[in-house]
């Protein structure tokens, strides 16, 4: 019988399928429900990476070399952040959210991606500059080891201290920003000790794993993009779900809710970036 051509076809496509399968079968990373677009790009990068003309040459490999297969998680996931980055944002966390947590008797976060920990400890510092840090507990989650580690090391190359420093007084700081850090030699600082020992950091897949603790404030910027509709509605219960009833959710500016009245019926909207779990109503951990 001769080979059909489906005019339709799309070879990369078909490509990044495999990969994907593979590696949830082989691993257990589930990336299917990701954005089909994005995940494209990123995995393409990898053809001169490994300098293969197909991302089909990687299937074999990445199947018995647990390294291969953690380049391609570390591509999918790579993370995007900084200290205080959307200035404006954060200094609504400061002036508006953080005071109505303080009203609770103990406060746990749960901050969602947690990157290379820029994002973790901005919200250590931000705590602290309120006097919250003591009655509080930061659960930080990335599906990937590596960027956990790195997070829990919460060290970075120094040329960055000048744009952090910035958008730390853009979102309301008044204090000085580089005491919150100790030099790592001529080119790298590291955030100081204390501001470790009110986080956990905890590997966590949004896609397979369920609640792991009852939060007060969930914060998950710029992680959303990356999903197709259905795994982004599926997170979002799932977020929800972990919020205690008053609690707050901040998405990334690129991440508005729609049809927030009929899928998901137990937020509220404040504004373009932050949600509240009503009071009343059910869908509790």
């Amino acid at each position: 019988m001769p080979l059909v051509k489906w005019k339709e076809h799309n070879i990369e496509g078909v490509e990044v399928e495999l990969l994907l399968s593979a590696l949830k079968l082989r691993y257990g990373y589930d990336f299917t429900g990701y954005a089909k677009a994005s995940l494209r790009r990123r995995l393409k990068a990898l053809n001169s990476y490994f300098g293969v003309k197909h991302l089909s040459e990687l299937l074999s490999v990445m199947l018995y070399d647990e390294a291969v297969a953690q380049t391609l998680i570390n591509c999918i996931s790579v993370p995007t952040s900084e200290f205080f980055r959307d200035a404006q944002v954060w200094k609504k966390v400061r002036d508006d959210v953080l005071p109505q947590l303080d009203s609770f008797p103990w406060i746990n976060i749960w901050q969602v991606g947690c990157g290379r920990g820029e994002e973790t400890y901005t919200l250590a510092i931000l705590l602290h500059e309120s006097g919250l840090l003591k009655k509080s507990r930061i659960f930080t989650s990335d599906i990937n080891p590596a960027f956990l580690q790195d997070a829990r090391n919460g060290c970075w190359p120094r040329r960055n201290l000048d744009d952090w420093r910035k958008h730390y007084h853009e979102s309301g700081g008044t204090g000085d920003f580089d005491s919150y850090f100790v030099e790592r030699g001529e080119d790298e600082i590291a955030i100081k000790e204390p501001f470790k020992q009110s986080i956990e950091f905890i590997q966590h897949n949004l896609v397979e794993d369920d609640v792991f603790k009852e939060v007060q404030f969930v914060v998950c910027r710029n992680v959303l993009i990356y999903f197709g509709e259905s795994l982004q509605d599926k997170v979002l219960m799932l977020l929800t779900r972990s919020l205690e009833r008053g609690g707050y959710l901040l998405l990334g500016r690129a991440e508005k809710i729609f049809d927030l009245r009929n899928k998901h019926p137990y937020l509220e909207e404040l504004d373009e970036t932050l949600y509240r779990k009503l009071i009343s109503g059910g869908l509790h951990v």
